[in-house]
């Protein structure tokens, strides 16, 4: 193992991905900020950004990260998001955004559909119960 490498623990509520990493770049309400190895214990909350790190070969791989909580904890880094989307290509990362919030929006759109018709029949229920239907 190289001595520049630190461990880099990614946790969402779908997965957990474990990582050795040479660096970070990530973004608080203050700004973006890096973290090498041997960075003093930490925490701070992330705000929604683009990121990137550098693997354990010197390559950048981005991020999109949905805010969350960065935690440095005897040179241990776990960064926590509702979401996290990564790519080594920043316009597939783009891509892989653009197709996950598409399905969102279809889904949500026919969940309000769906919502939508049971508050329907609810209201059809309640008409015909308070007319004495039942």
């Amino acid at each position: 193992m190289n001595n520049s490498l630190f461990p880099l623990q990614i946790v969402t509520p779908t997965k957990i991905l474990q990582k050795e990493i040479r660096s970070i770049r990530l973004k608080d309400e203050t700004g973006f900020f890096g973290i090498l190895k041997g960075h003093t214990d930490f925490l701070t909350i992330l705000v929604p950004s683009l990121c990137y790190y550098k693997d354990k070969d010197g390559n950048e791989v981005f991020l999109a990260v949905n805010g969350g909580f960065l935690h440095i904890r005897e040179g241990n880094v776990t960064l926590i998001s509702s979401e996290v989307f990564e790519s080594d290509n920043a316009e597939k990362l783009s891509s892989i955004i653009e197709d996950t919030f598409a399905k969102r929006d279809k889904a949500e759109k026919a969940f309000q559909k769906s919502l939508e018709g049971l508050e329907r029949s609810f209201m059809k229920k309640t008409v015909e119960f308070i007319r004495g239907g039942y």
